[in-house]
């Protein structure tokens, strides 16, 4: 890959544009009571229900009443969305600052794996802080759910490509799930996988040009 070819950029959202904390909803679970929610739900592997809601296939309403049933615990519906947020911190607000410099020098897309609940909180996060919507700072987004469709199955990477006139050649994945960066690596599109301790900013020197 040549960096001086790259004119797009892709943004995972969760670790790399917005803090999310496995740790911190495993935390939350536990203490209302249930124990190993991690063995269900984290970064690496997950079952299938949250799947089925990241990709629009069951709603908001028919996930609550699964969730509850999966860890046999009788939660109020307004908990579950409580406890299911609590892995939502904030957002990186020196990479949004990053993200509207980085515009005016290259196309800038998202594509995240996410659900409604998540969605609706986040967003209306961004509104109350920003003023104006998140989507604002892309020129293209791409949900999980919306499209019905999630990483790292290759064919959303090439949804991606073939909706904006893309080439493989002159876009860069960036993810901190490793998993999607070596799926979209096989797929022929250059990524780059933002490991533990790395951080978004050192990719970019101070003339936006990249540092790979």
């Amino acid at each position: 890959m040549k960096s001086e070819n790259i004119k797009n950029l892709i943004f995972d959202f969760g670790g790399v544009i917005y803090q999310i904390d496995f740790e911190r909803q495993k935390k939350a679970f536990l203490a209302f009571g249930i124990n190993g929610f991690e063995k269900l739900y984290a970064q690496a592997s997950q079952n299938s229900l949250f799947s089925d809601l990241e990709t629009g296939k069951i709603n908001e309403d028919i996930f609550r009443e699964k969730l509850t049933g999966l860890i046999d615990k009788n939660i109020p519906l307004s908990k579950v969305d409580e406890l299911w947020n609590s892995i939502l911190i904030d957002y990186f607000h020196d990479k949004i600052g990053l993200l509207q410099k980085l515009k005016s020098k290259y196309r800038l897309f998202l594509l995240s794996n996410t659900n409604a609940i998540h969605y609706n909180f986040y967003s209306e996060q961004f509104l109350k802080i920003y003023g104006y919507d998140f989507s604002e700072l892309f020129d293209k987004t791409y949900w999980s759910f919306k499209i019905g469709m999630r990483k790292p199955d290759q064919e959303i990477f090439e949804k991606v490509i073939a909706d904006n006139g893309l080439t493989r050649e002159n876009a860069l994945f960036i993810d901190d799930t490793v998993q999607n960066t070596e799926s979209a690596e096989k797929y022929g599109l250059s990524s780059f996988w933002l490991s533990p301790g790395t951080d978004l900013g050192d990719l970019f020197d101070d003339k936006l040009s990249l540092n790979l």
